[in-house]
């Protein structure tokens, strides 16, 4: 179970479609026609890079690109990415939603929020490679790719490229050199490079901008002088141009204009900032903090108004305003614009940027989206009111499975605030066990338990207490302590009453744990309380699951067609709201094998076992790989049977008390009963029908309308052979009984 609940919050969150979008076209931009020759290459070009310092023109030379492309009916995807981008899970959902706006007829089931992070490699994007197959040629654009850095990003570009297919095109800007493997894709001839040298304006182009464009009336000489002392480089020339508008004796000045970084910051100071009035300056400098600005955001952060019609002013007069939508109501700084200006800030108002932190943080408290106001909270050192933001929104970004970005959050709490914080280490003890991590995961919650004195009364995540938090935990992540996670999970049910939004979460906890303690009957209970409530209040993956694990319950109390029914109800349910578990996998695989269908339940068994293996949890997966094994052996693939037994086996063996499941490895273990006969003396002549009759697809209830007894007589029959056989469900009595010789 990756996720919990859900407290009815939408299962994906609205992505930032400013980011989609690419640059406008702007009255200044230059012609850079070799440039965008050498960009359109032929097939076997996987990746396409262009790399080069801040200030290059990647951005405008890739814009450009994409609307040739789109002239010549060549779909292009744009994304502009951000630091929230280094979750995979966040990355890959905005890389679907840019394809999908190029290229409409991408059919994608398979999202990354219902993955998880852990399957985006094995599970999303293969689904992808073979979406984009289907689509024919398109590309994509990931702009400031630099501001990616995490590990896991990073090998899924990685896997990403080397799979695409050949009608597919990556293109990357970045200010840094990716940790991609480059020279194996140099080796092969799939790599296209822009570096700075090939980035920088040549005199041509740069009399295209001063002259043409800006319309200074600089001779040629001093255009050649300007790009020798700028090294052509776009963003010191366009500094330049600006500076040279108000000079009163432009030769001079171009014959002395340094382009240095020292001397653009200098510049800027002097040039840029220096020509608007107070009212812009305060907006450049002080909304310098802001990844996105809008009119209304920016009065809040200057505490005035009239920014949005400052904004608009400016995007049309300076190049380091950038619009990201149509209707001119959100806008960036260029990054380097944006660097530099900050600088200067902390020149001139030292100590005020925590201060504009706090008034950003409070106004997308208000307006959304919360990420940001997290963001800016912890950058203003506010640490109480983003923990807040975060005890209370954990759960939502757990079930968009935005584990990295909730982590990384954690991390940048100073490690005393977080050791004091109850709250923070409950949500950082959560999201470690969601993931597997069992040693993180307890070390957190050992954190919460040596805190004296904290409140215990409701929590901002719905829990009633610390206590009923951490029982729940306990419950649903036992770490293969089965009894003692049943008895959390009895606590828990406790605490947590009909009416709470952990309710079907903690009903599923006690079904979970009766299944596994063998006792089957009460389960069935607690897993239909759990899967009503969770329907009802649209905790879909808690409904999908409960129905799942129902299924497996059915199976083992010999009711085929109840075990079918929930199994299809589960799958139904996890296609239509994104609810995919394991669970749900190994429910229906287990379902077509106790139908003797066991061909078809391979598969499914297989991908049950895959999403269990990177859940990390040993009893599901020791449960997965003991039917898989099953299931295997009967088709005779022995080799395979024994090596997922021995799995399995490590897998108990890592269990402090693995229920029933210890039996069951025994029974799969076992030699294949040499002397049958004697056993099968065992079955009474009454127990041999009904077992030839569970043979078929009838439930216990059919068989005993069709021997004309009733279901009770049935099901004891049907107990008294599983005992006899040793097994504890209706699939393994089957294939127990062909082994003995029984049928």
């Amino acid at each position: 179970m990756s996720q919990t609940v859900d407290r009815a919050a939408p299962r994906s969150r609205p992505l930032l479609m400013t980011k989609l979008h690419p640059p406008p076209p702007r009255d200044q931009t230059v012609p850079r026609d070799h440039l965008l020759e050498r960009l359109h290459t032929g097939p076997g070009t996987r990746l396409t890079l262009v790399a080069a310092p801040a200030g290059s023109g990647k951005t405008t030379l890739l814009g450009m690109w994409r609307e040739a492309e789109e002239a010549a009916s060549r779909p292009v995807a744009w994304l502009t990415l951000d630091e929230g981008d280094n979750d995979p899970v966040v990355l890959w959902s905005y890389v679907i939603a840019a394809l999908r706006g190029a290229c409409p007829e991408l059919d994608m089931p398979l999202s990354p929020e219902l993955v998880g992070p852990s399957r985006i490699v094995n599970g999303a994007l293969p689904e992808l490679v073979n979406a984009l197959t289907a689509v024919g040629e398109v590309s994509l654009v990931l702009d400031d790719f630099h501001r990616v850095s995490s590990s896991p990003v990073r090998e899924s570009v990685a896997w990403f490229v080397d799979h695409a297919p050949s009608t597919f095109r990556l293109v990357l800007a970045t200010r840094s050199e990716p940790a991609l493997p480059l020279g194996a894709l140099r080796a092969h001839g799939a790599l296209l490079e822009l570096r700075a040298d090939e980035l920088g304006f040549t005199p041509a182009e740069a009399n295209v901008l001063l002259n043409d464009r800006l319309e200074l009336g600089l001779e040629s000489e001093y255009v050649d002088d300007l790009v020798d002392r700028t090294e052509g480089w776009p963003a010191g020339l366009y500094l330049a141009a600006l500076s040279l508008r108000g000079a009163e004796d432009r030769r001079a000045f171009a014959s002395t204009f340094g382009g240095g970084s020292r001397h653009v910051v200098d510049f800027l100071v002097d040039e840029v900032l220096e020509s608007h009035d107070p009212a812009t300056q305060a907006l450049m400098l002080r909304c310098s903090i802001l990844e996105r600005l809008s009119g209304p955001l920016c009065d809040a952060v200057l505490e005035q108004e009239g920014s949005g019609r400052l904004l608009s002013a400016l995007s049309r007069t300076n190049l380091f305003v950038m619009p990201l939508d149509d209707r001119g109501e959100w806008y960036r700084f260029h990054h380097l614009f944006a660097q530099l200006v900050r600088v200067e800030l902390e020149h001139r108002e030292p100590g005020l940027t925590p201060k504009l932190h706090r008034r950003a943080y409070a106004w997308h408290r208000e307006n959304g989206p919360v990420d940001a106001a997290i963001e800016h909270a912890l950058a203003a050192g506010a640490f109480a009111e983003a923990g807040e933001l975060l005890a209370a929104g954990w759960i939502h970004y757990v079930n968009l499975s935005r584990f990295a970005t909730i982590l990384a959050w954690l991390e940048r709490f100073p490690q005393e605030v977080l050791r004091a914080d109850a709250m923070l280490l409950l949500v950082k003890a959560w999201i470690h066990a969601i993931c597997g991590e069992r040693e993180a995961s307890l070390e957190a919650v050992a954190g919460v338990e040596q805190l004296e004195g904290v409140n215990g009364g409701p929590l901002p995540d719905g829990f009633s207490s610390l206590e009923a938090s951490l029982v729940t935990l306990r419950a649903l992540f036992p770490w293969g302590d089965t009894r003692a996670g049943l008895e959390s999970a009895r606590r828990a049910a406790e605490l947590e009453g009909r009416g709470s939004a952990w309710r079907p979460a903690v009903c599923l906890a006690v079904g979970a744990g009766l299944y596994y303690t063998g006792d089957f009957e009460e389960a069935e209970g607690w897993l239909a309380e759990s899967a009503e409530l969770a329907t009802t209040r649209e905790q879909w993956l808690i409904a999908a699951s409960a129905m799942a694990i129902g299924s497996l319950v059915a199976g083992e109390l010999g009711r085929v067609d109840e075990q079918a029914l929930l199994a299809d109800q589960a799958m139904q349910l996890a296609r239509e709201r994104g609810a995919e578990e394991g669970e749900v996998f190994v429910a229906v695989g287990a379902s077509l094998g106790a139908r003797g269908r066991l061909e078809e339940a391979l598969p499914v068994l297989e991908r049950g076992l895959e999403v269990q293996r990177s859940r990390g949890h040993p009893r599901p997966l020791a449960d997965v790989l003991m039917r898989h094994a099953a299931a295997l052996r009967a088709l005779d693939q022995h080799e395979a049977a024994a090596e997922a037994i021995a799995e399995a086996r490590a897998m108990v063996e890592s269990c402090p008390d693995p229920g029933f499941l210890t039996a069951r490895l025994e029974a799969l273990e076992g030699p294949p009963r040499a002397v049958p006969r004697p056993r099968a003396a065992r079955l009474s002549e009454r127990e041999l029908v009904i077992l030839r009759m569970l043979r078929g697809s009838l439930s216990e209830r059919d068989i005993g309308r069709e021997l004309y007894l009733s279901h009770n007589t049935i099901h004891s029959h049907t107990r008294s052979i599983y005992r006899k056989l040793g097994v504890s469900s209706r699939a393994e009595a089957l294939e127990r009984a062909v082994a003995l010789g029984l049928l």
